[in-house]
């Protein structure tokens, strides 16, 4: 990489310096039209294979990027000179973006980047909540990394984002300081002047964040565990089509000869959420009895009442027994 360094003199040198420059430099200065040069800068040697018509990227920018980016400015400064240089600056990666990516943009006063950051992480966790269905063979640790996942997604962005958010809104500072001013000292000055970071700001967003998560989270793993247990119940039920069919035909033609091999007996199944099955050929009704496995529902019961509508169709009504609603699956909640 080739650099340019500058030295400051008096007024009366700098004066001395331009008017030669004026003269000795005129074609010189046609050979880079991109390029702002001064008297005083230093052309080092081109490096093998290092294009001539590179962008010359000129000394004062220096100084004027590390008023315009304050803290960490000897991170920044080097950074930003090169992504003048080359004419980019995506992708890059910063480790401050990635930790705290909508308490960092807030800090930079990034308003618009900070508050999309700030907002992403739980509008992800929302989405979540609407998706919970299709998470229900995955468990607890399976969705706890999905979480993060979706977390973390906006740190991943705003890591790579960072430098050049940053880069850009430097970059406008100074233009701004050089329109309003005509020198140097003077745009370095009015820079100086300006609050270029938001502490407090940030600091308040950062609790707010904390104090949202630590919300939140407690709220999504009790819904996921809510939703576990609804989703036994459903394979519970599920799991009794094949009796209900062979309940319905008797139901209808109400023939001891069709009676099903259940009969009136207590019988245990194969189904891992239930401990035993009573139907009774009296009404027809299937009792479920939920086992250990449940520990929300152990020793509760859900009856599943057959019923002939207006269509001469048996209908199932599923009627818990003692099973707070949060529990139940739609069909026992219309039921």
């Amino acid at each position: 990489m080739r650099e340019l360094y500058g030295t400051f003199g008096d007024a009366a040198s700098r004066r001395e310096a331009d008017t030669w420059s004026d003269v000795a430099d005129t074609q010189h200065r046609q050979a880079f039209p991109m390029a702002t040069e001064f008297s005083d800068s230093v052309h080092l040697p081109l490096d093998p294979g290092e294009d001539q018509d590179e962008k010359i990227v000129r000394p004062s920018l220096a100084i004027l990027f590390r008023m315009a980016v304050g803290p960490d400015a000897d991170y920044y400064g080097p950074r930003f000179l090169e992504y003048e240089r080359t004419g980019h600056s995506f992708p890059s990666w910063n480790w401050a973006a990635f930790v705290a990516p909508g308490v960092w943009a807030i800090y930079r006063r990034l308003w618009g980047p900070g508050i999309a950051f700030s907002v992403w992480p739980f509008l992800a966790l929302v989405l979540c909540w609407f998706a919970l269905p299709s998470f229900s063979d995955t468990g607890f640790i399976g969705l706890a990394l999905a979480a993060l996942v979706v977390w973390f997604s906006p740190s991943v962005v705003g890591a790579l984002t960072a430098n050049t958010l940053l880069h850009r809104k430097s970059r406008e500072l100074v233009l701004q300081a050089e329109a309003l001013t005509s020198e140097t000292d003077k745009a370095a000055r009015w820079l100086s002047l300006r609050s270029v970071i938001a502490p407090l700001q940030a600091a308040a967003v950062s609790l707010v964040m904390l104090a949202t998560l630590g919300g939140v989270v407690p709220v999504f793993k009790s819904a996921y565990s809510d939703h576990l247990v609804k989703t036994r119940i459903a394979e519970s039920i599920a799991a009794m089509r094949p009796l209900q069919r062979q309940l319905e035909e008797w139901f209808m033609s109400r023939s001891p000869d069709d009676a099903p091999a259940f009969a009136m007996a207590e019988t245990p199944v194969d189904t891992p959420q239930l401990d035993k099955v009573n139907v009774s050929l009296v009404n027809g009704r299937v009792r479920l009895a939920i086992d250990s496995s449940i520990p929300e529902l152990s020793g509760r019961s859900i009856l599943l009442a057959p019923a002939i509508d207006r269509w001469l169709q048996v209908r199932w009504i599923c009627i818990p027994v003692d099973i707070p609603e949060r529990y139940l699956p739609n069909e026992c909640k219309q039921g």
